[in-house]
């Protein structure tokens, strides 16, 4: 087993231990796990991504190709992750699951196995994709609408660069052109700032 799958097994085996009744699927991350030149950090996966044991895709995956296409890159060449592992849902008034926020007691659960994860994983930067990511690295504080479209550095030293998820763009239309600028900035200074 490579470290990388020795984290998943140690993950999965204490989320069993912790949430004995709960029978949901782990997702882990998918792509390049050898210093790749980003690592993206979503907040967790959705429907789709826990029926097909990958991160971003369905709704999540269609966000995803356009930031790809801006940035110029492929999917495999990138790693992507979420910092909980979980669905985590809700029941709707319609009686049928829903999406929801992580709760801080999962955020708190998964964070170490993140933090291991990019460092086992060694990416040149971290792209986080709205708030969950972007406070669980870099501490309550920090907002996306505050820090969207900068580089930071994590506790850790490692390149961060603050984006909206692409979700919201979904839900507010006029953050559209602001991330598609956030984007042609990751993508323009990713060189330079990675080579400091």
């Amino acid at each position: 087993m490579t470290e990388l799958e020795c984290l998943y097994a140690e993950c999965e085996s204490a989320f069993r231990q912790k949430w004995p009744d709960e029978k949901k699927p782990l997702v882990f991350g998918d792509g390049c796990n050898v210093c790749p030149p980003i690592m993206l950090i979503g907040e967790a996966p959705g429907e789709q991504e826990t029926l097909q044991g990958r991160p971003f895709v369905g709704k999540a995956g269609k966000n995803l190709d356009a930031f790809l296409q801006l940035m110029g890159m492929e999917r495999s060449a990138m790693y992507v992750s979420n910092v909980v592992k979980i669905r985590p849902v809700e029941t709707g008034k319609t009686g049928r699951f829903r999406n929801r926020a992580p709760s801080r007691d999962e955020i708190a659960f998964f964070l170490p196995y993140l933090l291991s994860e990019i460092r086992i994983i060694q990416p040149k930067a971290l792209v986080s994709l709205g708030n969950v990511p972007l406070k669980a690295l870099l501490g309550d504080e920090a907002t996306v609408g505050e820090l969207h479209g900068t580089w930071q550095k994590t506790a850790e030293g490692v390149a961060l660069f603050a984006l909206y998820h692409p979700a919201a763009v979904i839900y507010r239309r006029e953050l559209s052109a602001v991330y598609e600028q956030d984007v042609i900035r990751l993508r323009d200074s990713l060189t330079i700032e990675t080579s400091k």
